[in-house]
């Protein structure tokens, strides 16, 4: 008989890292990032085995070791949420935020690398002044968007876009982990 397949990837594994602030019950990760609890018990176990979290009677922590990733990471990205009511207007959408990126693909590799990794689509905008679609003439206004980040010169914001919010963070979450050595770095633990 074959054992379990697990219903999760690595990208799983980093959301749920990104979601533990304080003491956190499985059942809530479960309902935050629409997995089941039994899939919620293999990531932590293996963010256990990586002493990257502690567990209590309150719910799973982030380790001295977690607290040091998630904040290297933090200082990175910072991920959100987006109501862009004039973009896709069905779609859930999330916006990343990645300072300084070590490298800068075609928008269409990385838009590519979004949808193969669940989104439907993924925008790629460069700060200069300003938001612009990158390899892009076009004009458009993404204010909106520049209005949720502190962006610097050189950064970039991605949007991915979905069915649901846990398939446009997958996708976005891809796109960054492609760009920044220091995840790239991180997500081969996950093995």
């Amino acid at each position: 008989m074959v054992g379990n397949l697990s219903n999760f990837t690595k990208i799983d594994v980093l959301r749920c890292l990104l979601r533990i602030e304080k003491p956190v019950s499985r059942s809530k990760l479960s309902k935050v990032l629409t997995l089941g609890e039994g899939t919620i018990r293999s990531i932590l176990n293996i963010l256990q085995e990586k002493d990257l979290l502690d567990s209590n009677n309150k719910g799973h922590y982030l380790s001295a070791k977690g607290n040091t990733i998630v904040k290297k990471i933090r200082n990175n990205i910072n991920m959100k949420k987006i109501d862009l009511l004039n973009i896709f207007p069905t779609k859930k959408k999330i916006a990343i935020h990645i300072k300084n990126p070590d490298r800068i693909d075609k928008s269409y590799v990385l838009r590519d690398k979004a949808v193969k990794n669940g989104a439907d689509g993924a925008l790629i905008l460069n700060y200069n002044k300003r938001l612009r679609l990158c390899d892009s003439d076009s004009e458009e206004d993404f204010s909106e968007i520049e209005n949720k980040f502190d962006l610097e010169k050189n950064d970039l914001v991605i949007v991915t876009y979905a069915d649901s919010y846990k398939l446009a963070e997958h996708g976005a979450l891809a796109v960054v982990i492609g760009l920044n050595n220091d995840l790239r770095n991180i997500m081969r633990k996950f093995k």
